[in-house]
């Protein structure tokens, strides 16, 4: 009898207890762990670093080490900003840039204003400045009585991101930023101009010259042509806290020297191209100055930019921190209602968490990723990648990742000449001591992966490293 109780003890603790089934890592997983953990030991001593590797299939973490650290994301930090514009805008939003008149015309004059509205476009171009110039020439305007006025108002009047100290503020990669800016080229290097120098007869001065033209630019030339064959010393720099761009040095005939210098005042710098093709088109010169439009103002032309799935593909394959900073206000400004950076966080952020990020392991102030205060883990970062493949756009997302060892700026990108051989599509980041990079990588069994590998306190280049990690991946897997 006692047997039988006892028996039916066991019987009810066993069935009753909760049964745990212990999933063994299969041979790959071992070994790809054994690869990657032997080259760290090799390499990073005393660097920090957050390692998540993941399937495609359910997001299954495959490989962590460090993986809920929080490290700088440099620009992976864009992954987040893309696919949050994509999903809250849409992938079809288009930026709108607007003009406007406020009187009436009589025998060729304006008897008002001519304004121009900016949306936050992050493509505008002079070229289409100059279909605006087009239009009102069109309406038989020659000459105005009042003022050429921009409307920079759909953004804050913050112009600089967090991040950027004095000595970086003239840098192609730190942007003014304004909601109405142009770039000199279709590369979008947003609120910039270019600075072209050319030696022609030595002992004279270089000629200088901005593309596009803005005669609010002042230049200050202190080059010197020598002989062909001497050394060039020329330096292009923008003075602190002004327009003023300063060129100096000895620049060898016969050559040349080009770069982009970011302007101090984005919206000035645009009415100023403006009111050049508009006088290019016969249209009297005007004063250039800034406000809000008027109620009463009559809408006379308008632009819309490409579609942001195609804004995004270079977003994501050049980088561009500026883009990422207008994308930010332009969220923040689309879904709270304000132009600002603190309301565009705040609009990803929620973002993240109704996709299911942990945005407790996210901080962040900026859309480039260019502040040394943002953090992230590789364990959040890799789960943004996850969440991203159920989305309508992801294919638009994947291909505008930079693709290993592909040759072109619109191709392989900041990936042309790594991991050669290797199928593996992800965004780079870099800013002093920190690197990073986040994406897909084909294993050799044919399926595809999800790794976030984020690494500072680097007093050399992380790059060979984090590349023999994604191999190992690769190899193993």
């Amino acid at each position: 009898m006692k047997k039988k109780k006892f028996f039916l003890m066991m019987m009810v603790m066993v069935c009753c207890s909760p049964i745990i089934f212990v999933v063994k890592a299969s041979a790959s997983e071992q070994t790809m762990t054994k690869k990657v953990n032997s080259v760290i030991a090799k390499n990073w001593k005393n660097n920090e670093f957050s390692i998540t590797v993941r399937d495609t299939e359910k997001g299954k973490v495959l490989y962590n080490r460090n993986g809920e650290k929080m490290i700088r994301p440099a620009s992976t930090h864009k992954l987040l900003v893309s696919a949050a514009a994509l999903d809250l805008l849409g992938p079809d939003y288009r930026f709108a840039t607007t003009t406007y008149v406020d009187g009436p015309i009589k025998d060729g004059v304006l008897h008002g204003n001519i304004y121009l509205q900016g949306g936050g476009d992050p493509t505008l171009l002079p070229n289409h400045l100059e279909s605006f110039a087009n239009g009102l020439k069109k309406m038989g305007i020659s000459k105005i009585t009042g003022s050429l006025i921009g409307d920079d108002t759909w953004f804050d009047a913050d112009r600089l991101p967090k991040g950027i100290v004095p000595q970086e503020e003239d840098q192609l990669y730190a942007s003014r930023i304004s909601a109405l800016t142009i770039s000199p080229n279709d590369q979008y290097d947003i609120a910039t101009v270019q600075v072209k120098v050319t030696g022609s007869k030595a002992g004279t001065a270089a000629n200088v010259q901005l593309v596009p033209f803005a005669s609010t630019i002042p230049v200050v030339n202190k080059t010197k042509v020598v002989k062909k064959g001497q050394k060039s010393t020329v330096k292009i720099t923008r003075e602190y806290g002004t327009e003023r761009i300063i060129v100096t040095g000895n620049l060898p005939a016969g050559s040349q020297k080009s770069t982009y210098v970011t302007v101090y005042n984005p919206t000035l710098y645009t009415l100023d191209v403006f009111r050049e093709k508009l006088a290019a088109k016969g249209i009297q010169k005007m004063p250039i100055a800034t406000g809000k439009i008027p109620e009463n103002a009559q809408r006379v032309g308008i632009s819309n930019s490409k579609p942001l799935k195609d804004i995004n593909f270079k977003y994501l394959k050049l980088s561009l921190n500026g883009m990422g900073d207008m994308l930010t206000k332009q969220l923040g400004r689309e879904l709270l209602g304000e132009g600002s950076w603190s309301a565009g966080i705040k609009a990803i952020r929620k973002y993240g968490s109704d996709i299911g990020l942990n945005m407790a392991q996210w901080y962040f102030e900026d859309g480039s990723g260019l502040s040394h205060k943002n953090r992230v883990s590789s364990m959040q970062e890799s789960l943004l990648l996850y969440k991203a493949r159920s989305k309508s756009w992801y294919n638009a997302y994947l291909d505008a990742l930079p693709h290993a060892g592909r040759k072109g700026s619109l191709v392989g990108a900041t990936l042309e000449n790594r991991m050669k051989g290797y199928s593996v599509s992800a965004k780079t980041g870099y800013i002093s001591g920190t690197y990073s990079l986040s994406g897909y990588v084909k294993g050799k069994s044919g399926k595809w992966y999800i790794f976030s590998i984020l690494t500072q306190a680097n007093k050399t280049s992380a790059i060979p490293t984090i590349d023999e990690i994604v191999k190992q991946i690769a190899n193993e897997m």
